[in-house]
């Protein structure tokens, strides 16, 4: 005659609060298929999640990479844009011919403007040769990468609201206004291919179509456009290729408070 209850007794070593439980055989039977309904279903759930998930995985993995390649094709597309803006604004402030003597001299034929020798660039002044305004580095140049989502095609140069700005080379003005990026934004054509950019503004002070010589002062140091603090951006163009600023500063490494000195 089988059991119709049973009992379960736990003792512990000290043989103090021992506990004691009494099962029925119904119980037990509704326990043990209880355990077996689960576990068939934990197997069913496993067999046909776990594809699932991994498929999951696998697309959103595929998907990941196409935004990346697709983030990088529209950042191409916006460099592509920039050097063709860049382009057009040369090209109506100076004409659409930028023949350049074999001595790079800004002349009338280029900017529309008189110029006597008093005004006309050496060699020597077309370079990017003077320290646009004195600072710390805070972001240097870089170009994107796996690693880096954007290209920052110049140097972030830190300094006190309405500092003067000085041009870095003798030149004609050929973008003094507004940009949603940059704010106030001055573009400088030095002859030769040489372009710098002057970007987050307080004021700018110089227009279109004049002729600037080095050292001198075009704008105030402020944080127009997007930016989080009083400081230039500072870019230097040479061919419609950006160039690395701290090339023609090495000064500048003195004052670099990125991670990446030196």
């Amino acid at each position: 005659m089988k059991p119709e209850k049973y009992t379960i007794m736990f003792i512990p070593d000290d043989e103090s609060g021992s506990k004691t439980y009494h099962l029925s055989r119904k119980a037990i039977r509704i326990g043990i298929y209880a355990g077996i309904t689960a576990f068939l279903a934990l197997g069913a759930f496993v067999y046909i999640y776990v594809p699932k998930v991994a498929d999951y995985i696998r697309i959103k993995r595929q998907y990941d990479q196409f935004a990346a390649e697709r983030l990088r094709v529209l950042e191409l597309t916006r460099d592509l844009e920039r050097l063709k803006q860049m382009d057009n604004l040369v090209r109506g402030s100076l004409g659409t011919k930028l023949d350049i003597d074999e001595k790079p001299l800004v002349t009338d034929t280029l900017t529309g403007a008189t110029l006597d020798e008093n005004t006309q660039l050496s060699y020597l002044d077309n370079i990017p040769s003077v320290a646009p305004i004195q600072g710390y580095i805070t972001q240097r140049s870089r170009k994107q990468s796996l690693f880096i989502q954007k290209h920052h095609y110049g140097i972030d140069i830190v300094s006190r609201e309405g500092e003067p700005i000085l041009a870095s080379a003798s030149g004609v003005v050929v973008f003094s206004g507004w940009t949603y990026e940059f704010g106030n934004l001055i573009i400088i054509y030095h002859g030769d291919d040489y372009f710098t950019h002057y970007g987050h503004n307080q004021q700018n002070l110089k227009n279109p179509r004049e002729i600037v010589t080095r050292g001198e002062i075009i704008g105030l140091v402020g944080s127009t456009g997007v930016s989080s603090g009083p400081h230039l951006h500072f870019e230097v163009w040479k061919e419609f290729v950006a160039v690395d600023p701290l090339i023609y500063f090495p000064e500048y490494r003195e004052s670099d408070l990125t991670s990446s000195n030196g």
